[in-house]
């Protein structure tokens, strides 16, 4: 398999060439990226007062997803934590919330027990207080899985095949290129081929002098992090437990 990094922007999308694969493994990848690689995030909430506009239910949906650094170095799953669930340093962090209003909360407001653990998004807002309004609790951050909930979901990635673009001499060439939403096209020749999606529109409209497929054993890959981790982080976490699992059905 080779892989080359093609295209990064400064919100941390990246996009890859995978070269000699299948969807198979691309489908397995995407799904271990999304679902299987752990983020912290907030599970349980404790409230002492809430006077806000929202309901304690509501409130802590919203805290639930509010998307947190993430160490993966530092922190491991509860169900494979020595303290067998009951909450430690090594499975979760605390953070707490004392406040009044009128302000509009935000999750830097929060107090977090483990400095390295911060807000993605410190703007994020939770709840306008109003003048005799207040807010304290205690919640309870620990790593899950995007399976479980999206919450836990440490990033967006989908693939794509490699686009293969034939162009033809037809009366209509022209116009079938005039049709590309992409920029594709430079003149009558293919310029930037991995802006292509595939969507097929140039050959519909060039009366098929324009051929456009996909590779069957080269992919275009797309990973949009959160966040919580960065794209070699996710990648890397994605690959060591897809190396995990084929181990495991090996076994069986």
């Amino acid at each position: 398999m080779k892989i080359q990094k093609i295209k990064s922007d400064s919100k941390g999308v990246t996009r890859f060439i995978v070269d000699d694969t299948n969807a198979a493994f691309m489908n397995a990848l995407r799904r271990a990226c999304t679902f299987e690689v752990p983020v912290l995030a907030i599970e349980d909430v404790y409230f002492v007062k809430n006077s806000s506009a929202l309901y304690d239910e509501i409130l802590a949906h919203r805290l639930g997803l509010v998307p947190l650094k993430t160490d993966l170095k530092s922190y491991i799953m509860t169900e494979n934590c020595k303290c067998k669930g009951e909450g430690c340093a090594r499975c979760q962090v605390k953070i707490t919330l004392k406040i009044a209003g009128p302000c509009m909360v935000r999750a830097k407001d929060f107090k977090i027990q483990d400095s390295a653990i911060k807000p993605i998004f410190p703007e994020m807002p939770i709840v306008e207080l109003l003048e005799g309004h207040e807010i304290e609790f205690e919640a309870i951050a620990t790593l899950g899985k995007g399976k479980e909930h999206a919450k836990w979901s440490a990033g967006h990635s989908y693939y794509q095949r490699y686009p293969k673009i034939i162009v033809g001499s037809g009366k209509k060439t022209k116009e079938g290129i005039s049709y590309c939403p992409n920029n594709v096209f430079k003149g009558e020749k293919v310029a930037e081929i991995t802006n292509c999606n595939l969507c097929g529109s140039c050959q519909e409209n060039s009366d098929n002098s324009i051929k456009v497929d996909g590779e069957d054993n080269k992919f275009i890959f797309t990973l949009e992090p959160w966040g919580q981790l960065n794209v070699t982080e996710l990648l890397t976490n994605a690959t060591k437990i897809l190396s995990e699992k084929t181990k495991e059905l090996k076994l069986k």
